[in-house]
């Protein structure tokens, strides 16, 4: 390739692993959250196709910039982030992820406030 500035990734068993560290966490995260139906969970949630996903977990490519945007979005977001951080734990990371799980856990108790107040109402 003599005059070319393209360089070949690196590549282990025909996968490109510049996409290994972020895919990899977020695929292993898919598989423990959905072990059936992974590919259509994950493409769901990440907003793209399951032929994306699917290349995503079988390492083929690795995952956009949007779509990991999405499934941090997403009501695994705070998993999604959990597994992109592994073992590094900012100082930044306990008060953030308590405050992530009491605004988790507000929403739920908001939408159970509401289930009750309909089934109130119709039992009026």
């Amino acid at each position: 390739m003599s005059g070319s500035s393209h360089i070949a990734p690196p590549l282990f068993g025909g996968i490109d692993t510049r996409y290994a560290p972020v895919s990899e966490a977020v695929c292993a995260l898919a598989r423990r959250l959905w072990p059936r139906k992974t590919q259509h969970h994950l493409a769901a949630r990440a907003g793209t196709s399951h032929r994306s996903a699917e290349k995503w977990l079988t390492g083929e490519c690795g995952l956009s910039a949007d779509a990991l945007a999405n499934l941090i979005r997403s009501d695994v977001g705070i998993d999604v982030l959990e597994g992109l951080m592994g073992d590094v734990k900012p100082s930044w990371w306990p008060e953030f992820r308590a405050q992530a799980r009491i605004a988790a856990a507000e929403a739920r108790l908001e939408a159970l406030a509401k289930e009750i107040a309909n089934a109130r109402r119709d039992l009026a």
